[in-house]
Protein backbone atom coordinates (compact mmCIF):
# COMPACT_ATOMS: atom_id res chain seq x y z
CA UNK A 1 0.00 0.00 0.00
CA UNK A 2 2.86 2.35 0.93
CA UNK A 3 4.55 2.11 -2.94
CA UNK A 4 1.37 2.83 -4.27
CA UNK A 5 0.75 5.85 -1.93
CA UNK A 6 4.74 6.79 -2.97
CA UNK A 7 3.95 6.37 -6.56
CA UNK A 8 0.82 8.92 -6.16
CA UNK A 9 2.72 11.22 -4.78
CA UNK A 10 5.56 10.71 -6.93
CA UNK A 11 3.34 11.86 -9.97
CA UNK A 12 1.59 14.77 -8.14
CA UNK A 13 4.74 16.23 -7.34
CA UNK A 14 5.89 15.93 -11.29
CA UNK A 15 2.68 17.31 -12.15
CA UNK A 16 3.15 20.51 -9.76
CA UNK A 17 6.71 21.00 -11.13
CA UNK A 18 5.59 20.82 -14.40
CA UNK A 19 2.67 22.89 -14.00
CA UNK A 20 4.99 25.51 -11.90
CA UNK A 21 7.82 25.45 -15.06
CA UNK A 22 4.73 25.53 -17.72
CA UNK A 23 3.77 28.94 -16.12
CA UNK A 24 6.76 30.55 -15.05
CA UNK A 25 7.65 29.63 -19.24
CA UNK A 26 4.44 31.15 -20.49
CA UNK A 27 5.02 34.38 -18.36
CA UNK A 28 8.55 34.74 -19.37
CA UNK A 29 7.56 34.29 -23.18
CA UNK A 30 4.72 37.23 -22.42
CA UNK A 31 7.20 39.19 -20.74
CA UNK A 32 10.03 39.11 -23.46
CA UNK A 33 7.23 39.68 -26.11
CA UNK A 34 5.85 42.58 -24.14
CA UNK A 35 9.69 44.26 -23.81
CA UNK A 36 10.18 43.88 -27.74
CA UNK A 37 7.05 45.44 -28.90
CA UNK A 38 7.05 48.21 -26.48
CA UNK A 39 10.81 48.93 -27.51
CA UNK A 40 9.31 48.12 -31.00
CA UNK A 41 6.51 50.61 -30.97
CA UNK A 42 8.85 53.65 -29.66
CA UNK A 43 11.77 52.93 -31.74
CA UNK A 44 9.08 52.95 -34.83
CA UNK A 45 7.21 56.06 -33.65
CA UNK A 46 10.80 58.12 -34.19
CA UNK A 47 12.12 56.04 -37.19
CA UNK A 48 8.71 55.81 -39.34
CA UNK A 49 9.57 52.46 -41.33
CA UNK A 50 5.87 50.45 -40.69
CA UNK A 51 2.68 50.95 -39.16
CA UNK A 52 2.24 48.95 -35.68
CA UNK A 53 -1.59 49.70 -35.36
CA UNK A 54 -2.04 45.83 -34.41
CA UNK A 55 0.25 46.52 -31.55
CA UNK A 56 -2.33 47.32 -28.93
CA UNK A 57 -4.36 44.08 -29.63
CA UNK A 58 -1.04 41.78 -28.75
CA UNK A 59 0.53 44.16 -25.66
CA UNK A 60 -3.36 43.84 -24.63
CA UNK A 61 -3.62 40.40 -24.77
CA UNK A 62 0.09 39.25 -23.50
CA UNK A 63 -0.56 41.42 -20.46
CA UNK A 64 -3.68 39.50 -19.51
CA UNK A 65 -1.82 36.12 -19.55
CA UNK A 66 0.84 37.81 -17.71
CA UNK A 67 -0.74 39.10 -14.69
CA UNK A 68 -3.56 35.92 -14.72
CA UNK A 69 -0.92 33.28 -14.85
CA UNK A 70 1.93 35.00 -13.39
CA UNK A 71 -0.71 35.34 -10.65
CA UNK A 72 -1.11 31.38 -10.66
CA UNK A 73 2.03 30.65 -10.67
CA UNK A 74 2.88 32.69 -7.13
CA UNK A 75 -0.32 31.60 -5.78
CA UNK A 76 1.25 27.85 -6.28
CA UNK A 77 4.66 28.79 -4.63
CA UNK A 78 2.28 30.70 -2.06
CA UNK A 79 4.42 34.19 -2.61
CA UNK A 80 1.08 35.55 -3.19
CA UNK A 81 0.99 38.84 -1.29
CA UNK A 82 -0.55 38.58 2.06
CA UNK A 83 -0.33 40.21 5.32
CA UNK A 84 2.34 38.37 7.33
CA UNK A 85 1.76 40.10 10.89
CA UNK A 86 -1.28 37.42 11.59
CA UNK A 87 1.00 34.30 10.52
CA UNK A 88 4.05 35.81 12.75
CA UNK A 89 1.96 36.87 15.48
CA UNK A 90 0.18 33.17 15.82
CA UNK A 91 2.94 31.30 14.20
CA UNK A 92 2.89 27.46 15.36
CA UNK A 93 -0.35 27.85 17.20
CA UNK A 94 -3.90 26.85 16.83
CA UNK A 95 -4.77 29.41 16.34
CA UNK A 96 -2.46 31.00 13.85
CA UNK A 97 -3.79 27.18 11.93
CA UNK A 98 -7.33 28.17 12.18
CA UNK A 99 -6.76 31.83 11.05
CA UNK A 100 -4.84 30.49 8.04
CA UNK A 101 -7.73 28.31 7.44
CA UNK A 102 -9.82 31.31 7.48
CA UNK A 103 -8.73 33.31 5.14
CA UNK A 104 -8.04 30.10 2.23
CA UNK A 105 -11.60 29.91 2.78
CA UNK A 106 -12.05 33.26 1.96
CA UNK A 107 -9.36 33.35 -0.93
CA UNK A 108 -11.25 30.13 -2.38
CA UNK A 109 -15.10 31.78 -2.12
CA UNK A 110 -12.92 34.69 -4.30
CA UNK A 111 -11.47 32.25 -6.79
CA UNK A 112 -14.68 30.66 -7.18
CA UNK A 113 -16.31 33.54 -7.89
CA UNK A 114 -13.30 34.82 -10.36
CA UNK A 115 -13.49 31.55 -12.17
CA UNK A 116 -17.19 31.67 -12.50
CA UNK A 117 -17.20 34.99 -14.03
CA UNK A 118 -14.47 34.62 -15.99
CA UNK A 119 -15.65 31.28 -17.53
CA UNK A 120 -19.04 33.58 -18.31
CA UNK A 121 -16.82 36.15 -19.94
CA UNK A 122 -15.57 33.78 -21.56
CA UNK A 123 -18.40 32.08 -23.28
CA UNK A 124 -20.16 35.38 -24.02
CA UNK A 125 -16.73 37.25 -25.88
CA UNK A 126 -18.31 36.88 -29.24
CA UNK A 127 -16.53 39.67 -31.36
CA UNK A 128 -13.45 39.77 -32.67
CA UNK A 129 -10.35 42.18 -32.51
CA UNK A 130 -10.72 44.97 -34.93
CA UNK A 131 -6.96 45.05 -37.02
CA UNK A 132 -5.85 41.31 -36.30
CA UNK A 133 -9.22 39.92 -36.33
CA UNK A 134 -8.53 37.75 -33.04
CA UNK A 135 -11.25 36.10 -31.52
CA UNK A 136 -12.12 37.79 -27.84
CA UNK A 137 -12.45 34.97 -26.05
CA UNK A 138 -8.61 34.01 -26.32
CA UNK A 139 -7.67 37.13 -24.52
CA UNK A 140 -10.37 36.10 -21.52
CA UNK A 141 -9.62 32.32 -21.20
CA UNK A 142 -6.73 32.87 -19.45
CA UNK A 143 -8.76 33.66 -16.06
CA UNK A 144 -10.83 30.17 -15.81
CA UNK A 145 -7.32 28.55 -16.27
CA UNK A 146 -5.74 30.45 -14.07
CA UNK A 147 -8.35 30.34 -11.43
CA UNK A 148 -8.79 27.13 -11.63
CA UNK A 149 -5.02 26.75 -11.14
CA UNK A 150 -5.05 29.02 -7.89
CA UNK A 151 -8.75 26.36 -7.02
CA UNK A 152 -6.98 23.49 -6.69
CA UNK A 153 -3.66 24.77 -4.98
CA UNK A 154 -6.29 26.96 -2.45
CA UNK A 155 -7.16 23.33 -1.29
CA UNK A 156 -4.01 21.98 -1.03
CA UNK A 157 -3.40 24.75 1.26
CA UNK A 158 -7.08 24.36 3.69
CA UNK A 159 -5.53 20.45 3.51
CA UNK A 160 -1.83 21.36 4.70
CA UNK A 161 -3.81 24.02 7.28
CA UNK A 162 -6.45 21.45 8.92
CA UNK A 163 -3.58 18.16 8.93
CA UNK A 164 -1.13 20.89 10.81
CA UNK A 165 -4.16 22.13 13.08
CA UNK A 166 -4.99 18.19 13.87
CA UNK A 167 -0.84 17.70 14.80
CA UNK A 168 -1.12 20.90 16.69
CA UNK A 169 -4.00 19.55 19.32
CA UNK A 170 -2.34 16.24 19.40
Amino acid sequence: MKTAENAIFKSLSRLDRTLGFIMRSICIVCLVFLLLLLTGNVFFRFVTIISMGWYDEIVELLFAWLVFIGAAALWRDNSHFRVQWFYAKFEDRTAGYIIGLLVEFLCLFFLIVMTWQGLRITLLANDWTPILKFPKRFMYVDIPIAGSVMIIYSIRSIVNHSVSLIHSRK
